[in-house]
């Protein structure tokens, strides 16, 4: 992970400070800390709902730099009385605001955010009439009626809510029609110019993310049956850049290099760097310079389309058959 991507974690809620998982790119911070607290990028604030006087300055300030990344606010209170815990710490519900009752998503948000996926998982979801309500771990919403994608379509009305979220965000999943949707295919099915452009560059993408795992591969002396799991012909269409690569299935190249997924994601980020200016996946984007996974997902627009789940496509009720 780039050093751009280090995250800040401000815990007011001792409570959940177990929600924080220790790596490298992770600081974790009290009130307290002002002054770290200042120069914090991606700033992260586990909060309880009646101790958010105490840290709503430093979200204020952090909010005015574009500095906050998520405001997690646990309910300790009867949730009707949310409105006058925020007038109480003279705040407003900011859009990086999450409410939750529990540990799973803001667990799910973090760890994203530590993979460099927020852009590729799904925090949470919900639905309300017809409209499926979809949160990124980056925090963006998104509104799919169900009659703008064939999938959907195909879930009943009495099942619509009827959905798992992977423990990773990776797709929504409904179990009696078996059928599993991530937010590329949420995208696109919101807006017709992001699958144009998500289908023409996920390509040049997948090619050059599959070169680094072959190069980190081949410095390890591994062979493409070592990766446990995986069958030979999985690695193989990977390593080519057919396709993309769920999360799961980089866990599994990360076990089979000793290391753990982040250090493997650090890891691949270090390979694309020294791959050769003549590697040509098929337009331009060997001549674009590359020092990092964020430098990729920069190139490809809006650091959306950099691509580490399955994609599903919307143009008919398909289902994600495995792994590639």
């Amino acid at each position: 992970m780039s050093s751009q991507q280090t995250m800040t974690v401000l815990v007011q809620d001792r409570a959940n400070k177990h929600l924080v998982t220790r790596s490298k790119s992770v600081q974790v911070l009290q009130p307290s800390d002002s002054q770290d607290l200042e120069s914090a990028l991606n700033l992260f604030v586990l909060a309880s709902a009646t101790g958010l006087p105490e840290i709503a300055d430093i979200v204020r300030l952090a909010n005015q730099k574009h500095h906050l990344r998520v405001l997690f606010i646990r309910e300790d209170i009867d949730p009707t009385w949310m409105p006058q815990m925020f007038d109480r710490a003279n705040l407003r519900v900011m859009r990086n605001t999450l409410v939750h009752t529990n540990s799973i998503v803001p667990k799910r948000v973090m760890n994203a955010w530590i993979m460099g996926a927020q852009e590729q998982l799904i925090a949470d979801a919900t639905v309300i009439g017809d409209q499926l309500l979809v949160l990124s771990c980056a925090m963006e919403k998104l509104e799919i009626p169900f009659d703008s994608l064939p999938a959907l379509k195909c879930i009943s009305m009495d099942e619509r809510s009827n959905f798992t979220i992977d423990d990773d965000g990776s797709c929504l999943y409904w179990e009696d029609a078996d059928i599993h949707l991530d937010l590329e295919a949420f995208r696109c099915a919101t807006n017709p110019e992001w699958k144009q452009k998500f289908e023409s560059l996920k390509s040049e993408h997948n090619q050059v993310f599959g070169k680094a795992i072959a190069t980190l591969r081949k410095k390890y002396k591994l062979r493409q049956s070592d990766i446990i799991g995986l069958s030979e012909r999985q690695v193989r269409r990977i390593e080519q850049g057919d396709g993309s690569t769920k999360v799961d299935t980089l866990r599994l190249f990360a076990k089979a290099h000793g290391m753990d997924l982040d250090a493997y994601l650090d890891a691949v980020a270090d390979v694309i760097v020294s791959i050769p200016k003549g590697f040509n996946p098929q337009s331009s984007i060997e001549k674009k310079e590359i020092k990092s996974i964020d430098d990729l997902r920069k190139l490809m627009g809006t650091e959306k389309e950099a691509n580490v789940v399955e994609t599903t496509s919307s143009n008919e009720c398909s289902h994600l058959g495995g792994l590639n």
